[in-house]
């Protein structure tokens, strides 16, 4: 509740006055540091992850207590909002990967919080791992690819060294980061962990997958599209109208016939 409030004051600043908010810790990581640098575009997934958490929070006090009072749940899920509001934030590779990442290693435990007493969840969450960490390659590959041809990893240098990529460069990390952010974002054919891992993660848990989460591969095509890459071929745009198109279809003919409602929300998702 702390980090959504928080995090949803630092949105609103952002989005009122347009000034970017810069945070830098050189001695996190080795070499690169860890760079915060949130923009109006990254204020707007901040504000609505932090919306979502604030309101799952809330919930989830009643529902631990009741239903799920393990600790690694408790202790896991602030962790996980926390990645939650800081992935739009992030100003550099390196800092992004760490925290998508965090956010995949995290929530993987949360989805799991009830294998014990329920075997299907043990299969959800090999399909969210499996599916999640192929992703993260995709997007590792990506964001390398733009890194190296820019001569940086921060935002800023992506942004500068666009101009400088090579047309078939450019479509090829197009290409990867929409597979990598597509598969977060449940975009058919890569949302085939969504209707299993959903239904299957505490409730709390699961509105913040739908309602925040997913949104982060939004996100990422929107960021790494136009932003970093400025404009592309016009098929990029088709191929994204195209698998959007088709997952808009795909999840609403199968949301309407789910008999329960989390495979429903799931699809409704996708």
């Amino acid at each position: 509740f702390v980090v959504g409030g928080a995090a949803m004051v630092a949105a609103v600043r952002v989005l009122a006055t347009g000034e970017h908010i810069r945070v830098r810790w050189r001695d996190v990581l080795p070499f690169t540091g860890v760079t915060i640098d949130l923009d109006p575009l990254g204020a707007w997934f901040v504000l609505a992850a932090a919306s979502v958490a604030i309101a799952a929070s809330v919930y989830a006090v009643g529902y631990c207590d009741h239903a799920l009072a393990g600790r690694s749940v408790q202790g896991t899920f602030p962790l996980f909002v926390a990645t939650l509001v800081l992935v739009p934030a992030a100003g550099s590779v390196s800092t992004f990967l760490l925290l998508w990442e965090l956010m995949a290693m995290t929530s993987l435990v949360l989805v799991a919080a009830e294998h014990h007493e329920r075997p299907a969840v043990a299969s959800a969450t090999v399909w969210y791992g499996i599916m999640t960490h192929l992703g993260f390659v995709a997007i590792l590959i990506a964001l390398t690819l733009a890194a190296t041809s820019a001569g940086g990893e921060t935002f800023a240098a992506l942004r500068s060294g666009a101009p400088e990529l090579a047309s078939g460069r450019a479509s090829a990390v197009f290409v990867l980061a929409a597979v990598g952010f597509g598969s977060k974002a449940g975009l058919v054919p890569l949302h085939v962990w969504l209707p299993r891992a959903h239904p299957e993660a505490p409730s709390h848990v699961s509105a913040l997958m739908s309602g925040a989460m997913v949104n982060l591969g939004v996100y990422g095509i929107v960021r790494l599209a136009f932003d970093f890459l400025d404009e592309g071929p016009r098929w990029w745009g088709l191929v994204l109208l195209g698998f959007g198109a088709a997952s808009a279809l795909f999840g609403i003919l199968h949301a309407l016939v789910a008999s329960d409602l989390k495979v429903l929300l799931a699809y409704s998702t996708t």
